[in-house]
């Protein structure tokens, strides 16, 4: 920004009729200096008649000739490229060294610029200074604004109270970059806002476009002073006026969003184009978002994407991510991720949060970067310390599932309960962690409000745990009719589907209704991609809920076992084994308990076991009722497990068979539990 302020002072001595010479050059004689002023005031008289190649013709030859001016001008011609001449900061800092050698002030300053930023030079602050100091040595009140900016804001030499000093002394002489400076400093570094607004008041006042705007925005939020919208406006106008980028940009937000004026889309769109084309990054941004969206300006995402890299020149981390994010998509262009992802990485760089989040999410789902859920948590971290509330939900939702970091409740709360205004998933995630998890005490009133919560911003599976906390879970709250009320909002939920199922079979919370149980536990096997035989031969095999009825459950079993279904020809196996509604038959269990195994049924493996190590029906044989308790306990059946160990033990295998039991208790199972207790 200083850098930036150094040169537009200099253009103004460039353009101005003040031209300083001195007295000191040993190169040319006083008549010669008056004379080369003269010479320089002619040139840029020429400047001014948009005749600029005699203009530059006269200053080259003043330069040559040993004018010390003459030669800080050519230099600031090289340095910025005017006059129908590229940049050539070569010839530049030459030129700049030339008039320095004779003591112009100018120059000075320009030359230290170059090392204080270290554009062409080796950086060296301390060279800087010692010209800056030399150029206030020779009045040149400028210098000591420059050199004020230095202490400012040059992190190794930040000097706040030289800066001041510097400052104080410039702005005596009427410096307006040092009433500037001045109002920086206490505005940002001291945190005095009436001083900063005292000094931009007068910066503003000398006709400069930053501190209009400055000023203005000061008095439209009442800081440092009391507000005042109407003066506000009015310096926001006069720096519009001056066509100062920033400026105008507020302005179009002022009428994009309405603030103290009525809001006018077409006038946004329009003072939008103008701090546009005034290099105003934001107004970029904001304009290439309309073209993107399409939102008050016909669609086009070409413009948007011109707009945006304008903006992404200028370094801006919005502008990056956004065209990011339409290579990403490949939103309207050709999907391109060697265009966007070194784009996400310099918008992150620049701790764009939303960069971080794209960046997070692509590393989660494996989109176009290898998939990996730490790095995925370590961008959602990123942004969530930057404040990015959006961020906070998936920061919340990896502590609660433990997805690329150790799983913690606790911290997921503090996270989730931060984003629930954004997501609907985070108040649902909260709602479970109050009545499901292990490491945070059960509330299920605030269970029940978050649930109700994320039903409202429409998740629909909400609905499905409030019928749950009210049917079975939470005794205090125990309630079958609002059970089945908020079963009934969510029946495309499976659970919700055979729980509801279950009420009206039973008649709980509502008139019992068979055929209507029935017709849920049909919706259920649709939603679940189950047979609905094997599920309805299960209801009346068990008669949990229905009054058991073997036959029922025999007719449903065999139209399941018709379709391979291993549960169907297990349980049906049981049936002929035990001899239940059936003529008891050893030799068809058996043949079911096959079956089954073969497609996919592991309780069947024990079932045969058991067959063969007691004998039921067929010749005892052990080795072969071990090998299918032993195939089923490899499979994780924790009761195979367990009768494995306890057959172990009983045939002297101690240590064998406390490995399986061990394995069985982990796996949760109560006998097994039990038997560890007692034996420890």
């Amino acid at each position: 920004m200083y850098r930036l302020l150094l040169i537009l002072m200099s253009i103004g001595s460039l353009i101005s009729c003040a031209s300083t010479s001195t007295n000191n050059s040993p190169a040319m004689t006083p008549a010669e200096l008056q004379y080369g002023d003269e010479q320089i005031l002619l040139a840029q008289s020429y400047y001014k008649d948009d005749q600029p190649e005699k203009a530059l013709a006269l200053y080259q030859q003043l330069a040559k000739q040993g004018h010390p001016r003459a030669q800080g001008e050519l230099g600031l011609i090289y340095d910025i490229g005017v006059l129908g001449v590229s940049e050539d900061n070569a010839l530049a800092l030459d030129w700049y060294n030339k008039a320095a050698q004779q003591n112009d002030p100018q120059a000075l300053v320009n030359l230290a610029s170059f090392y204080r930023m270290g554009e062409f030079v080796e950086k060296n602050p301390d060279t800087a200074i010692s010209y800056y100091k030399k150029s206030i040595n020779l009045q040149f009140a400028m210098a000591n604004c420059e050199l004020g900016y230095l202490y400012l804001d040059e992190p190794d030499y930040q000097d706040l109270h030289k800066a001041e000093r510097y400052f104080l002394a410039g702005a005596e002489s009427k410096q307006v970059s040092c009433y500037l400076g001045l109002a920086y400093l206490y505005d940002f570094d001291i945190n005095d806002q009436i001083k900063a607004f005292q000094w931009y008041k007068l910066a503003a006042d000398s006709d400069s476009a930053i501190a209009q705007y400055n000023i203005a925005l000061k008095y439209l939020n009442g800081v440092g002073t009391t507000k005042n919208i109407a003066l506000g406006n009015e310096y926001l106008a006069i720096a519009v006026e001056q066509n100062f980028p920033l400026a105008v940009g507020y302005l179009a937000q002022k009428y994009d969003y309405g603030w103290d004026v009525a809001e006018n889309k077409l006038a946004a769109v329009e003072l939008y184009h103008k701090a546009a084309e005034l290099g105003d990054a934001d107004s970029q941004v904001n304009l290439g978002l309309m073209y993107e969206k399409g939102e008050h300006v016909t669609q086009d995402i070409n413009t948007a994407l011109q707009l945006y890299t304008l903006a992404a020149d200028q370094g801006h981390p919005i502008a990056l991510n956004n065209i990011a994010a339409i290579y990403l998509r490949g939103d309207k262009v050709e999907r391109d991720l060697q265009i966007a992802l070194p784009l996400f990485y310099q918008a992150a760089a620049l701790g764009n949060p939303n960069a971080l989040i794209n960046l997070g999410t692509m590393s989660r789902l494996g989109n176009g970067v290898e998939q990996d859920d730490k790095k995925a948590f370590l961008y959602y971290k990123q942004a969530a310390d930057l404040g990015f509330t959006p961020a906070y939900f998936q920061l919340g939702k990896s502590y609660h599932l433990g997805i690329g970091t150790e799983k913690n409740d606790e911290l997921a709360l503090t996270y989730l309960l931060a984003s629930t205004e954004y997501d609907k998933s985070a108040a649902f995630y909260i709602g479970i962690i109050y009545s499901k998890s292990p490491t945070v005490t059960p509330d299920f009133d605030k269970a029940i409000t978050y649930f109700e919560k994320a039903y409202e911003l429409g998740r629909q599976d909400a609905a499905s745990y409030l019928g749950w906390i009210y049917e079975t879970e939470s005794p205090a709250h125990h309630d079958f009719e609002k059970a089945v009320y908020w079963y009934q909002q969510s029946l495309s939920t499976p659970y919700s589907c055979i729980r509801l199922a279950r009420l009206y079979l039973q008649g709980k919370g509502v008139p019992q209704n068979i055929d209507k149980g029935l017709a849920l536990y049909h919706e259920f096997a649709k939603l679940k991609k189950f047979d609905i035989d094997e599920l309805l031969g299960n209801l009346y095999f068990f008669g949990e809920v229905v009054d058991q009825d073997y036959q029922q459950a025999l007719f449903h079993y065999e139209k399941a076992v018709a379709n391979n279904q291993s549960q169907a020809a297990n349980n049906l196996g049981e049936m002929y084994r035990l001899g239940n509604g059936v003529a008891k038959d050893i030799d068809k269990a058996i043949s079911l308990y096959q079956a089954s195994i073969e497609w996919g049924g592991i309780v069947s493996m024990i079932n045969l076991g058991e067959i063969y190590l007691n004998g039921e029906g067929v010749v005892v044989d052990r080795d072969l009722g071990i090998s299918w308790l032993t195939k089923a306990a490899e499979r994780g059946q924790n009761e195979a497990q367990y009768l494995l160990g306890q057959d172990m033990i009983a045939n002297q295998q101690q240590t064998a068979g406390e490995q399986w039991i061990k394995k069985s208790a982990e796996s949760g199972n109560k006998k097994a539990i039990q038997y560890l207790t007692e034996h420890q």
